[in-house]
């Protein structure tokens, strides 16, 4: 299969680049300790593409591999067996590659934008406060490198790469999670039914971004404003969020940055 796909990309590559540029996305995380979870790898401008080859890159130390699920059902011999190698994975390495067209009309695959083309499980393996980029990117411990590539059936196309960042909070077993900027309590009460409140403790008025996010990594609330010196209150009522669950939330200055836990019941 490496040999026939390496033969269509060097058919691609005697034709120019055109306009099209696809765009890959890896989504950010915040996942617990110890926490199975699964990251959906989504692509847009995913037009009559007949072919594609890329590694994803992590921390092993941080995050463990376990399996590749939910393949796009719209891209024909896309299997996890034929199409990813994962001989490399306890190194945090995972190889993707995929090729397809027709024959009679010498098109590919096309998708909607934001689709997801699989999903990637892993294990939080790492300690509370640690962190991994997880990368679409270049596997160059092999010799040819093993890079990305994304094809039309006669030309190759450019890639917009978004890579995400995976990474491993927690309810902190202290009351509050101390920085060079601020001191940031728990949140009380914790769970809570219908309201309750961040506080957080300021050295000196700053400009500082509270953010709240689901356990996908999606910000369900923000505010960014100078706050003063000292303490500040912010109330959380139940119709600011989307469900009951697990959501983290996080303080930023410029020079620092804490995340903490709650939960709605």
């Amino acid at each position: 299969m490496r040999n026939i796909f390496s033969f269509l990309l060097a058919a691609f590559t005697a034709f120019s680049l055109n306009a099209q540029t696809v765009s890959l996305t890896v989504p950010d995380k915040l996942v617990n300790p110890g926490e199975w979870f699964t990251i959906g790898i989504k692509a847009s401008d995913f037009d009559n593409i007949a072919s594609m080859q890329y590694a994803i890159i992590w921390n092993p130390n941080i995050i463990e591999f376990q399996s590749v699920t939910g393949l796009n059902v719209n891209m024909p011999d896309f299997t996890a067996i034929n199409s990813f190698n994962s001989a490399f994975a306890t190194e945090g390495r995972l190889r993707v590659s995929w090729y397809w067209f027709d024959p009679m009309t010498n098109s590919g695959v096309s998708l909607d934008d934001n689709s997801t083309l699989f999903n990637l499980n892993f294990k939080a393996v790492g300690q509370m406060g640690t962190n991994t980029m997880l990368e679409i990117a270049d596997d160059t411990t092999v010799d040819p490198p093993f890079v990305v590539e994304i094809g039309n059936f006669d030309q190759v196309v450019s890639v917009d790469i978004d890579n995400g960042k995976v990474t491993i909070s927690g309810v902190n077993a202290s009351k509050e999670t101390l920085t060079e900027d601020f001191t940031l309590f728990q949140n009380s009460p914790n769970p809570f039914s219908e309201i309750t409140y961040i506080s957080f403790n300021l050295n000196t008025g700053v400009d500082a971004k509270l953010t709240i996010f689901d356990n996908s990594g999606k910000a369900v609330f923000t505010q960014n404003k100078k706050f003063p010196a000292g303490i500040s209150r912010i109330p959380i009522s139940r119709d600011m969020l989307s469900n009951a669950g697990s959501y983290f939330y996080t303080l930023e200055t410029a020079r620092a940055t804490a995340t903490r836990q709650l939960i709605m019941q």
